[in-house]
């Protein structure tokens, strides 16, 4: 009996041996899986990323197409085109394309586009619709002719312009009764100055710098006389919420009636930018007019063409 039990007691260190050797050789295969899906899990959100990128590309790229064209069929390419690792497909047309994302009815001047971003490696998509707006004058509902019905009120200002009360003049601009225009105003041409600047809050417009706007606007300076060398003077800025772009201070001389003015406006950098406000001042120097006024602004994208505006955006989210 005591030969037959010590014959048999290195089969328990066997079997434990086993069992550790199995267990290890499933922990083994469970952290291979785990980091085998960890690494697949990164590699479709870098992708994810790059495609929500690529589609982004494809919204500037329909933009563009609108900026110089029409919102039809053309928008569309019938090929993917190709960016980076993958590539972006564009869509305007059919029913759901005819209203905005609240269902209301598009108007002519506006256009809805869909653009999906593809990465094929992993088969990753990513979906992104805007609602664009095509108008002659970048400034959009700005009022940029300061008209409004007659009220014969001095205090009263165009609807969303920041201006001082007595910075508005009734039946003062170049297009008859009831026309408004901003004015400055000092007591003389001595040494005395005066200022006074405007600002409105845009509905936000795309740009891709570097890009130049170009602002046609009217002018009256008076409070000397003709054949002086007095002069108003007229500065400029759009601002996309962190930068100020200006125009050079514009100099103009002495008119005893209306006169048509231009200047540009860079905007420096690269890539997107999206203005949301335009602003204006006007100074009368020392030495200089006593009064100045300023009307009919016009602002326009490069070459003086129409701009496009980013109304509406958003991620389209699929099962």
């Amino acid at each position: 009996m005591n030969a037959h039990f010590h014959s048999q007691r290195g089969a328990v260190t066997l079997v434990g041996a086993l069992f550790i050797i199995i267990t290890l050789a499933l922990m083994v295969q469970v952290l291979n899986r785990t980091a085998g899906s960890d690494m697949l899990d990164s590699a479709v959100q870098s992708d994810s990323v790059e495609a929500f990128f690529i589609a982004e590309s494809g919204l500037e790229y329909a933009a563009a197409a609108y900026n110089t064209g029409t919102c039809d069929s053309s928008l569309a390419n019938g090929t993917p085109i190709n960016v980076g690792r993958g590539s972006f497909t564009v869509e305007n047309i059919g029913a759901e394309f005819t209203s905005d994302f609240s269902g209301a009815l598009l108007p002519a001047t506006d256009c809805r586009i869909r653009v999906t971003g593809s990465i094929p490696t992993l088969a990753v998509q990513r979906v992104v619709e805007a609602v664009f707006s095509k108008d002659d004058n970048l400034l959009g509902t700005a009022n940029a002719d300061f008209d409004e019905p007659e009220m014969l009120c001095s205090t009263c200002s165009p609807t969303g312009w920041n201006l001082p009360a007595d910075g508005w003049e009734d039946d003062a601009g170049p297009d008859g009764t009831g026309d408004r225009a901003a004015r400055v105003e000092k007591p003389t041409n001595g040494p005395t100055a005066a200022t006074i600047a405007g600002a409105f809050g845009l509905t936000p417009f795309t740009v891709t710098a570097p890009v130049t706007l170009t602002l046609e606007y009217d002018y009256k300076a008076s409070g000397t006389g003709p054949g002086k060398s007095d002069k108003a003077y007229y500065t400029f800025h759009v601002w996309d919420g962190a930068n100020l772009y200006s125009s050079a201070e514009m100099g103009t001389p002495y008119t005893s009636g209306w006169t048509s003015g231009s200047t540009t406006i860079p905007i420096t950098g690269s890539g997107p930018v999206t203005i949301t406000e335009f602003r204006f001042l006007i100074e009368a120097k020392a030495g200089q007019v006593t009064t100045a006024w300023l009307d009919n602004l016009d602002l326009r994208g490069p070459g003086g063409g129409t701009g496009v505006a980013l109304l509406q955006w958003r991620e389209r989210v699929t099962d």
